[in-house]
């Protein structure tokens, strides 16, 4: 093991010994590096390790702090503003719901000091539906890889909308998101938009991580993993992204860091977990074949 790795692992030691994603990580990373299968792919999963942007909860609360604060002060003390999670159209809990929780943990915190960050005990709300004599809408969310989300959301919610200054406030978006914000500013002009985030992230090329031949390489490894033509390669619709949060992976992030097949598990060691769940519907429909077989 290299000097470099040594010292980078001994920094994840100190600094994140108490971060879920980093319990036992020496052992997971040479676990995760025995997936190499030709020279160079040890350099190539340790150069993406290496560039992975990991947002522990500490700085994750403090960015959504400062941001709050400042929009409170120019929405009048949230007299007529609410906070609410971006919920998936299926109504799953996502990251937007770990966003609020830690804006809970906020308030918690606030109130022990004998002060409140929140002015109101209902300015964070649960749901859209019961928005409707509130002015203004503040929407909170960890990332926005693609804008896909946001759009499917305010197609779903655009009556509710209607007349109000919707705020969307995002720890992390990317380019490709920002454009698609651009689009649906033009698309709904019965709507007061605004965007916000905390940081831009650059994608696996912009950043220039990679050589081409080791991007090359690492295409071909997800492409095996997956399959030709999948959504996730290199993370979800070709997100590439180096992004880790201590709540969760986003699937916009490169995959090769939490690919996991349930029914061949040794196919790929995955270095994090992604925390999801099967769909109900899917899993349903292989359980009743299953059945009837």
């Amino acid at each position: 093991m290299s000097k470099d790795i040594q010292e980078y692992l001994n920094v994840i030691r100190r600094q994140y010994r108490d971060e879920l994603y980093f319990q036992n990580f020496r052992k997971r990373y040479i676990e995760w590096l025995e997936n190499s299968k030709v020279d160079g792919d040890e350099n190539l999963l340790t150069s993406l390790l290496f560039n992975l942007e990991f947002y522990p909860k500490v700085v994750i609360k403090k960015k959504l702090k400062e941001k709050i604060s400042e929009l409170k002060k120019l929405s009048n003390n949230f007299y007529s503003t609410v906070i609410l999670p971006l919920t998936p159209t299926d109504g799953r809990h996502s990251g937007s719901n770990d966003m609020i929780q830690i804006i809970k943990e906020i308030e918690r915190e606030e109130v022990m000091r004998g002060s409140n960050f929140l002015p109101y005990r209902d300015t964070i709300l649960t749901d859209i539906k019961y928005s409707e004599e509130y002015k203004n809408l503040i929407f909170v969310d960890d990332i926005s890889g693609t804008g896909d989300t946001v759009k499917e959301f305010i197609g779903e919610h655009h009556e509710l909308m209607k007349g109000k200054k919707v705020t969307f406030l995002f720890i992390v978006v990317t380019k490709k998101s920002l454009d698609s914000f651009e689009n649906i500013i033009k698309e709904y002009g019965d709507i007061q938009f605004e965007f916000i985030y905390c940081d831009l992230a650059k994608d696996l090329s912009a950043a220039n991580v990679l050589s081409k031949e080791q991007y090359e390489r690492l295409y071909h490894i997800e492409e095996g993993l997956w399959g030709k033509g999948n959504r996730n390669i290199l993370g979800y619709k070709n997100s590439e992204l180096l992004i880790l949060f201590s709540h969760n992976i986003p699937n916009n992030t490169v995959s090769a860091f939490w690919y996991h097949s349930k029914h061949k598990p040794d196919k790929w060691k995955r270095l994090f977990v992604r925390i999801s769940a099967p769909n109900r519907k899917r899993q349903n429909y292989e359980n009743r074949k299953v059945t009837n077989r």
